[in-house]
Formats: structure tokens, C-alpha cells, sequence
């Protein structure tokens, strides 16, 4: 059974020159899938192009509201949803996907969100205010016109518990001055840009274990850069072996095989390319697997990782 959902953008409303809010709700008004709080949504846009939105709410009201940033550098899917969508227009998408989990055990509650980031943040916070632990947000921004979601969480949180840090105005924001001592009670979510989060990344190791939850926007691109020579792909479950000249990917090779698993985002982050790794070294480059379960090496995402030596037996 699909888990495709048909809906109708109801309102676009634009909360900065470059940040637009989208309200939408399912088009035959029947309930809409409830959603963890830090889930998202994959939106099918038109030219077969689809994309990850994290979801601002939960949806137990009957409507999914997402931010969407007009990224410079957009492939397409920011500038048609900030520019060109209109209300009325229907959608289809998947069914909330939480690739982000919200660790509700920690005495004490630290988001931390960078530019559109705090999307998955605002709904986190909402969910542990609903259950009587109020975090801490730190929400981080170039210029005050970016802090598209300061009403909203103002107006959520208690006096206190929002800090709005503006760069352009106060300077470069040091993370573990926002964080400050974190012990084994401390859970910190954040999401944004990467400089963030490998900053937090890096004043982490002397955390301890699970403190610390992280949302990328997307994985690495792949890397272009040809291998030393060819690689041998084995399909145990075919039978077969497909030979990757060095600068061929591997989604590319899978492909040409017949074998390719499908793929959505192109990022490594919605998961649909999970292939079984048997044997082999992989460069892992999606957002999904923390860094246990790369050294795992029991599952990639053939839509940016790729081989890292010159056999890969996979489950195909």
C-alpha cells in the first residue's frame, strides 16, 4: 500500500523576503498521519523532482505547515515554493518520515537551530512544552529579518527560554558557550548549516555518548575524484558482478546493471537507496547513519556513497 498522501497547499504565506510559511491539508479533508515531532515530509514537486520539508507541527489539528528558505543555489524545489506555488495547488507526499527523533529523556532540553533549521526545532519545542519540560532554544541567524519563527517560539516558550543570537549583530556564536557543561541528563537537538553542527560535533567528543542528535540538510555530494582503478561490484543475491571503471559512481554502475534501488532526494537522506553491504569498505556519505552505525558497514545509500577499496559485495 502506497503512503503517498494527496494534498492542497491552503495558505502561502511569506514570513521574510526569503522564507515562506505553507499550510497543507489533506484534499479530501480526511485526518491527517500524526507526526513525531523533528519528522518531515517528502514533497513531490513537478518535474519529478522531490524534496525533504521538516514539519513545524504534528498535524493532530488537520493541517502540516512547513518553512521552506529560497536557497541561492537552489536545484529548483526552494525557488518554485517560494516563488511560483499558489494556493489551491494540490501536492502529493509521503507520510510524515522521522529521521530525527526527539530524545524526550533528558532532564534537561537544549535545540539548537541554525537559519531555516529551526523548522524541526519549532516542533520539538512544542511537544516538550505539551509535557511540561520547557527547553532551551537557541535559534541563529545572520540578520533579524531571518528569525522568520522568533514569534512563534516566543509566543510558545517562556520568558527566558528563547535566545535569538543574530551574527550580524553579536558576532560569531561560540556553541559550547551556548550549551555550556553538559553532563549525562543534557539532550541537545540541533539542525543547520554545516559549520554548525561540525562545530558541536567537535566540542561533543567530550560529552558523553548520547547527548548529542544532529539533522543535516543533505549528505555529501558524491565524490567525483576517479579511484585507483576498477572496482568490483558483487550482487550476491544475482549472482552477478558489475566492474566500476574509476570514474564511474556507484548508483551509476547499478544502473547500467539493471539493478539500481530506487532513489528520491539524490541527498542520502530519505533512505529509499538502502542497499546490504556483505563485504567491502564504503566512503559513507549520507546524513542518516551516525558514525557507529558507518563503522557498522551493514547499510549504504548508493545515491552518494561509494566504494573505498576494490571489492564491494552487497546484498543485491
Amino acid at each position: 500500500m502506497s503512503d503517498r498522501l494527496s494534498l492542497i497547499l491552503t495558505r502561502h504565506r511569506r514570513l521574510s523576503p526569503s522564507i515562506v510559511e505553507l499550510t497543507l491539508e489533506a484534499a479530501d479533508g480526511t485526518t491527517l498521519p500524526v507526526a513525531p515531532a523533528g519528522a518531515h515530509l517528502e514533497l513531490d514537486l513537478p518535474g519529478g523532482l522531490v524534496r525533504h520539508y521538516s514539519l513545524l507541527d504534528d498535524g493532530a489539528d488537520g493541517r502540516y505547515r512547513l518553512g521552506v528558505l529560497r536557497e541561492p543555489d537552489s536545484r529548483g524545489g526552494s525557488v518554485l515554493l517560494v516563488d511560483d506555488v499558489r494556493e489551491g495547488q494540490a501536492f502529493t507526499a509521503s507520510a510524515p518520515r522521522d529521521r530525527f527523533p526527539l530524545d524526550e529523556s533528558g532532564r534537561r532540553q537544549v535545540l539548537i537551530g541554525g537559519g531555516i533549521g529551526i523548522t524541526p526545532l519549532v516542533a520539538m519545542a512544542r511537544r516538550l512544552c505539551r509535557r511540561g519540560l520547557t527547553p532551551e532554544v537557541h535559534y541563529l541567524v545572520r540578520r533579524e529579518e531571518d528569525a522568520a519563527f522568533a514569534d512563534e517560539l516566543a509566543a510558545l516558550l517562556p520568558e527566558g527560554a528563547l535566545h535569538l543570537h543574530v551574527s550580524d549583530r553579536d558576532g560569531r556564536a561560540e556553541v559550547a558557550d551556548l550549551v555550556g557543561e553538559v553532563d549525562a541528563g543534557v539532550r541537545i537537538h540541533a539542525c543547520g548549516p554545516e559549520g554548525l553542527l561540525a562545530a558541536l560535533e567537535a566540542v561533543a567528543v567530550t560529552w558523553p555518548a548520547g547527548c548529542l542528535q544532529l539533522e543535516r540538510f543533505r549528505g555529501a555530494a558524491p565524490d567525483a575524484t576517479p579511484r585507483d582503478g576498477q572496482c568490483e561490484i558483487v550482487l550476491a543475491r544475482s549472482d552477478r558482478t558489475v566492474v566500476l571503471a574509476p570514474d564511474e559512481s556507484l548508483l551509476d554502475g547499478l544502473t547500467r546493471a539493471g539493478v539500481a534501488p530506487p532513489t528520491l532526494c539524490g541527498e542520502g537522506a530519505c533512505g529509499t537507496c538502502a542497499c546490504g553491504v556483505i563485504e567491502g569498505d564504503v566512503d559513507h556519505r549520507d546524513v542518516l547513519q551516525d558514525d557507529a552505525e558507518k563503522a557498522a558497514n551493514d547499510t549504504l545509500y548508493a545515491c552518494v556513497s561509494r566504494p573505498a577499496g576494490a571489492r564491494l559485495v552487497l546484498d543485491l
